[in-house]
C-alpha cells in the first residue's frame, strides 16, 4: 500500500495497488504547479485511490488550454496548497507528485518529459532519456492497469 498526505496533515491518502514508474516532467505549468525545477510524477488507477481524511479540503484547478493539449488538471490542499492525486480525464489514472508520499513507493524515475520546455536554469544531469515532449505512444500508461 502507497500512503500520501499534505504538509499541513489535513488531507491523506492511500493507494490499494500498483504505481507506475516515476517520471520527470519539465513542462511549465508542471513547475508552476509545484513551484520547483521540475515535477517528479507517477500514475495510480483510480479505483485503488481511498481518501484516508480531509476529502473536503480538496481543490481542483482545471487549467484552460494555452497552446495544446492536453488539458492540466491540479488537485491541491485549500490549507496548505499541497498538491494531491488529481483525475486524468479519459483515462483510468489519478496523477500525482511523488513529494506528497509518505513512504517508498518502490519505484524511481526513468525519463524526462517536456525538456523542451525545461527551466534554463537547470541542466539534466542524469543519463536516463529525454523526451521534447510527452513520451511517445507506445511508451505512455497502458489503458487498463498500471504495469
Amino acid at each position: 500500500m502507497v500512503t500520501g498526505s499534505c504538509l499541513c496533515g489535513g488531507v491523506a491518502f492511500e493507494i490499494d495497488g500498483k504505481v507506475s514508474a516515476m517520471h520527470y516532467c519539465h513542462a511549465e505549468r508542471c513547475r508552476k504547479a509545484t513551484g520547483a525545477s521540475f515535477a517528479t510524477e507517477l500514475a495510480a488507477n483510480a479505483a485503488d485511490l481511498r481518501w484516508t481524511r480531509g476529502a473536503d479540503l480538496i481543490t481542483v484547478y482545471d487549467a484552460p488550454l494555452l497552446r495544446e493539449p492536453p488539458a492540466f488538471r491540479h488537485a491541491f490542499c485549500r490549507v496548505c496548497g499541497s498538491s494531491l492525486p488529481a483525475a486524468l480525464d479519459g483515462t483510468p489514472f489519478v496523477a500525482l507528485h511523488a513529494g506528497t508520499l509518505d513512504g517508498d513507493p518502490e519505484t524511481r524515475p526513468f525519463r524526462h518529459i517536456f525538456v523542451s520546455q525545461r527551466a534554463p536554469w537547470h541542466t539534466i544531469s542524469d543519463a536516463m532519456p529525454q523526451h521534447e515532449q510527452h513520451a511517445p505512444a507506445g511508451e505512455r500508461l497502458p489503458k487498463g492497469t498500471i504495469r
